[in-house]
């Protein structure tokens, strides 16, 4: 690890001593091109997402292993050179973007700059294939790769709130400072191990899976219970409810909760007053959308055909399913690692069901090419 990426509490406390906050076009102008120049950099948002449906941008953390910046995308929301400057830095090819688990961060950036982070690492994932446990937390992951101690705890604070504390900032700014020597640490491991290409592939594979959408339908664990024609008017439902959410930006929960969609499509109500007996339905709602709702009810049954991952399981298939999981287990006992990081139940299951499983055409087709054989040749 060349020097400029080894790190140490002394290290980390200068600093997060020399922090800095960017807030204002002035401040951005004068660091921007520092960013640019970065071709390894630690990348960390902080939001809130407790009413909305979209994430509300709190903050955007930065560093090369060394300088510290905190970009505030409030006050910069309406500046076109914030924009322009995280675009460019995330879509920069000669500029690696670090990140500790992914989860939302993706839809933050795309929110701010319609970008996502490439080429990136992901620290969590880059560690759970050298043996780490799968949700391995960055600050554990810092103490026992880098032998730093960080303080955690802080994360579900309101991002929002202005001025913010010292001892957020603080938080965030520990937040990134490792990231550059984790990836340095763990890319040697990697590459000692010959698994290198795991992770790039696999962060290839995230960047490009996040803007793929998911039926609304498919959110809702007990859709499968329904009859075709129930389902039917339950997957109507499911994409007006997220049309609402999306234009009144509340939590999907808020238009209408999965119990009462369920029951919406059972019932399937007729007019104002049985709608207003389905358990769950608030009056506001009956005032506002009880026509829309009652039409998606009435609406034809036509050209429907159930989601695969919608159909139920025959026995054979629990069964291969089973098989494939024992398999798996094996393969990830020789390997050293926990086994949904090759395949989880759940992407067991889609394979089964629909044929698809785009994941067999990597390195994980390669180490189950033979064992799947009878089951798949690498569908994409």
């Amino acid at each position: 690890m060349s020097d400029t990426l080894k790190i140490n509490a002394d290290r980390v406390n200068q600093a997060v001593d020399q922090i800095v906050f960017i807030d204002d076009h002035n401040s951005l102008n004068a660091h921007a091109e520092s960013l640019i120049a970065c071709t390894s950099i630690g990348l960390d948002t902080e939001f809130v997402r407790e009413r909305t449906f979209y994430p509300k941008p709190g903050l955007l953390q930065l560093s090369d292993g060394q300088q510290i910046w905190l970009i505030d995308p409030i006050t910069l929301a309406e500046d076109s050179a914030f924009q322009s400057l995280l675009s460019a830095l995330l879509s920069n090819p000669a500029s690696c973007k670090i990140l500790h688990s992914v989860g939302e961060d993706f839809e933050v950036l795309e929110l701010l700059c319609g970008q996502r982070p490439q080429p990136l690492f992901d620290t969590q994932i880059a560690a759970a294939m050298l043996g780490w446990p799968l949700q391995l937390r960055y600050e554990s992951l810092a103490e026992q790769l880098l032998s730093i101690e960080f303080p955690g705890g802080l994360a579900r604070n309101n991002w929002c709130k202005r001025p913010l504390p010292d001892t957020w900032l603080e938080y965030a700014a520990h937040d990134v400072i490792a990231l550059p020597a984790m990836r340095a640490a763990l890319e040697n491991r990697l590459e000692q191990a010959g698994r290198l290409h795991w992770l790039h592939e696999d962060c290839r594979r995230m960047v490009e899976l996040a803007g793929q959408k998911t039926a609304a339908v498919l959110r809702i664990r007990p859709a499968a219970r329904l009859d075709d024609d129930a389902l039917a008017r339950l997957s109507a439902l499911a994409d007006w409810r997220d049309d609402q959410a999306r234009s009144r930006d509340l939590p999907r929960s808020f238009i209408l909760n999965d119990a009462v969609l369920m029951e919406l499509a059972r019932k399937r109500p007729q007019d104002s007053a049985a709608l207003a007996k389905i358990n769950g339905i608030h009056a506001g709602l009956i005032r506002r959308n009880a026509e829309e709702i009652l039409n998606l009810l009435d609406q034809p049954i036509m050209d429907f055909q159930r989601p695969a991952e919608l159909v139920p399981l025959t026995p054979a298939q629990q069964a291969t399913i089973k098989q494939m999981q024992q398999i798996v287990r094996g393969l990830a006992e020789e390997l050293e690692v926990e086994p949904p990081l090759i395949a989880s139940k759940r992407e067991l299951t889609r394979l089964v069901q629909t044929g698809k499983a785009e994941w067999l055409n990597g390195w994980r087709g390669e180490l189950l090419a033979d064992s799947f054989s009878e089951w798949t040749d690498r569908p994409s």
